[in-house]
């Protein structure tokens, strides 16, 4: 009884924060409005009965998933502290494993009743879908999953808009979170030394340390100085059974290129999302005041501006995470993940990888090229082209774009002049 008033209250506690959120509203209106993501789309050829996917003895439904979205197997990354919606099942001995490609994230664990499935709409941001795993219904059902799933994907974690997390975080020898008094709590946007708690990982990466692989008693002190000796581990046979999973890697490339994703497609739902409102505002304040619906004020013109600027700061990767020794993967994720292209008439990609002093050999995101940002509001992806050139173009010289050499400017301009015609930079 207990647990069932828990969960009620969590689940009107949930409605209550979808219902004042802003993403709820118009012009977003996303609880009632039909995504158009990937998984939409398959959900329509299922349901019509176009599309039959075949469930697997050993993993149920999950290869055939894979499979027709497209989603590489090298992607897995596995996840072992108890942080989504199936956590009485994770732990060390039974990690969840995410497979991603550019839209979508499929989240399994072994026994779990459902495959867990965020998807990227251009509109609404990160939509939610469950499929059971042992429905005694013939036919495989998706289902679009709201309220359960926004309580924490639409969090201030997210900027409280629909959105994804990756979080690292300390864990106990069972999954749960601790908390012990002198740590700092890790983050994924910070070092290396801070990602990954919570997180199996494989590969090398030299006397640089990280949070993954790594379990504590709930009484132990973690410091900054702690000897974790958890790193460069390149199998995972001592945790758990690597073969009750599709793939025995959680390859660390794949969890930075993870990491890279999940910010910048909150930062692109983030963008959308107040650009449309401040428009439908403007809008409504030119009505009223007899003025052309198109009008925006100053102020208004400025805020998109800053927007925009946040928006090129996160496609430039400002800030982010440069190796002080070259890192590796234990799995065919990078070769895979580089080979999608597109490829300039020079030969070059965004999607190279680095791995010698950071991630991407060039450091503007092939998130570009998404329908979330071709879907941007035209004010703002006007304004972020205008910017995204003046930096390029050697105009915009400020620190923050110091990690960009006069040489990566110039090779990525060439990428963009060659891959996207639209962008004369």
């Amino acid at each position: 009884m207990f647990r069932m008033i828990v969960a009620a209250a969590l689940m009107m506690a949930s409605q209550i924060a979808v219902a004042q959120l802003s993403f709820d509203l118009p012009p977003i209106e996303y609880s009632t409005t039909a995504p158009t993501d990937p998984v939409a789309k398959l959900n329509a050829k299922v349901a019509s009965g176009d599309l039959v996917l075949q469930r697997d003895a050993k993993f149920g439904y999950l290869p055939a998933l894979l499979e027709v979205l497209q989603i590489p197997l090298s992607s897995q990354t596995l996840v072992f502290s108890k942080t989504s919606m199936q956590r009485h099942l994770i732990s060390p001995a039974n990690p969840r494993a995410i497979y991603f490609n550019d839209q979508t994230y499929v989240g399994w664990v072994p026994h779990g009743e459902v495959i867990e499935i965020s998807s990227t709409d251009p509109m609404l941001g990160t939509t939610f879908y469950t499929i059971e795993q042992y429905s005694p219904r013939r036919q495989m059902r998706i289902s679009r999953r709201t309220e359960r799933c926004l309580f924490c994907h639409a969090s201030s974690d997210t900027g409280r808009v629909p959105g994804l997390l990756m979080q690292s975080t300390y864990t106990d020898l069972d999954g749960h979170r601790v908390m012990p008094v002198d740590s700092i709590w890790p983050k994924s946007s910070g070092p290396l030394q801070t990602r990954w708690g919570g997180w199996f990982a494989t590969g090398t990466h030299g006397q640089q340390s990280h949070l993954g692989n790594l379990m504590i008693d709930s009484g132990d002190i973690v410091t900054d100085d702690i000897e974790l000796n958890n790193g460069n581990v390149s199998e995972l046979s001592k945790w758990f059974d690597v073969t009750t999973y599709p793939s025995p890697h959680s390859d660390l490339v794949a969890l930075m290129v993870l990491e890279h994703q999940v910010t910048m497609h909150n930062r692109l739902t983030d963008t959308n999302h107040r650009v449309r409102h401040l428009i439908r505002s403007a809008e409504i304040t030119n009505q009223e005041q007899g003025r052309v619906k198109s009008f925006l004020t100053a102020e208004e013109i400025i805020m998109i501006d800053q927007l925009a600027e946040d928006l090129v700061d996160t496609l430039l990767m400002v800030g982010a995470l440069k190796f002080s020794e070259p890192v590796l993967g234990s799995s065919q994720f990078g070769k895979e993940f580089s080979a999608i292209g597109p490829v300039s008439a020079k030969g070059k990609s965004l999607r190279t990888l680095d791995l010698q002093r950071r991630l991407f050999r060039y450091p503007c995101s092939y998130l570009i090229y998404s329908d979330s940002f071709a879907a941007l509001p035209e004010q703002v992806k006007t304004q972020s082209i205008k910017r995204l050139a003046a930096v390029l173009n050697g105009v915009d010289v400020r620190e923050k774009y110091s990690h960009l050499s006069s040489e990566d400017r110039v090779a990525i301009r060439e990428i963009l002049r060659s891959t996207k015609p639209e962008f004369a930079l």
